[in-house]
């Protein structure tokens, strides 16, 4: 029996949600990978008669400590703004930080094997990938091999192997709706898709062309579930450029923080791509 009016896992996704919301999206991705719990004192809060004081803790892994300590006064106000006192406990927020025991996990794939970190977002990613019956093989490989060298720091690796995916992506998605045009539009349109779009040189051209011509048909995308084609296709430029960086001489990094919103955003992005592909291929 639960004697919290808020438990802990619900404190901990509240929290998260909170985050992004505020977009504190590298806040919320250690907290993704945390955990909560309370601590009950023995003292009285003296506000109401035999109520007593409450505080939580968070335990998040050891690299990132230091990062939740110096943002702690601002992750507690969330936490107090949260929890609903009653007659038992009166809750001061969160007062400790403590380190999170690393737990691993052997996962296999493809017979590759993968010693990773147990519900890391590297690891839930792989078990997607494992059970997942619409991605692509080809696809399932470039994000296995993202997960094992995000997972071993090698985020320029990673990001090279995530951008090949993305990109893959973005052709079955163009491919699908060049499908959906061969039904529903004449042969101008059709040849102008495949000229501009299908067979442009570049994935940063083929996002352009494809979203000029998408614009012009935003109810159907709308029915698709993308009710701003910009906003939801950005992702796919953000991972582009982030390959192009990883895997050009720029001296532009990016940070294991970075990667795992990627990775994080990807695992929702996916299987939203891949039904409006199925649908447009039947439409």
């Amino acid at each position: 029996m639960n004697i919290y009016t808020v438990n802990e896992n619900a404190m901990l996704s509240s929290i998260i949600a909170y985050l992004e919301n505020d977009n504190k999206n590298h806040l919320s991705a250690i907290l993704k990978i945390s955990k909560f719990t309370y601590n009950p004192q023995w003292e009285f809060s003296n506000v109401i008669p035999n109520q007593k004081k409450l505080y939580g803790t968070l335990r998040v892994p050891l690299k990132f400590k230091k990062i939740i300590q110096d943002e702690l006064n601002y992750i507690s106000s969330i936490s107090c703004e949260l929890y609903e006192d009653d007659d038992d406990y009166y809750f001061l927020g969160i007062n400790n930080v403590n380190m999170l025991a690393i737990q691993i996990e052997e996962l296999e794939y493809n017979n590759k094997y993968v010693m990773i970190e147990k519900d890391s977002v590297f690891s839930e990613f792989i078990k997607f990938i494992i059970i997942s019956k619409e991605v692509d093989p080809l696809q399932k490989k470039y994000l296995f091999e993202a997960c094992e060298c995000g997972n071993r720091n090698n985020l320029l690796s990673a990001s090279v192997m995530l951008g090949a995916s993305a990109e893959m992506l973005l052709i079955d998605f163009c491919m699908a709706y060049k499908n959906y045009l061969a039904k529903n539009a004449d042969n101008v349109v059709v040849s102008a898709f495949e000229n501009k779009v299908i067979n442009a040189r570049c994935a940063h051209i083929r996002l352009t062309e494809f979203l000029k011509r998408a614009n012009s048909n935003a109810q159907l995308f709308n029915t698709l579930g993308f009710s701003d084609l910009n906003l939801n296709f950005s992702f796919f430029d953000i991972v582009r450029q982030t390959r192009n960086d990883s895997g050009h001489p720029t001296g532009n990094t990016i940070t294991m923080e970075e990667f795992k919103i990627l990775i994080g955003n990807y695992i929702h992005f996916i299987p939203k791509i891949n039904l409006a592909i199925t649908q447009l291929n039947t439409i």
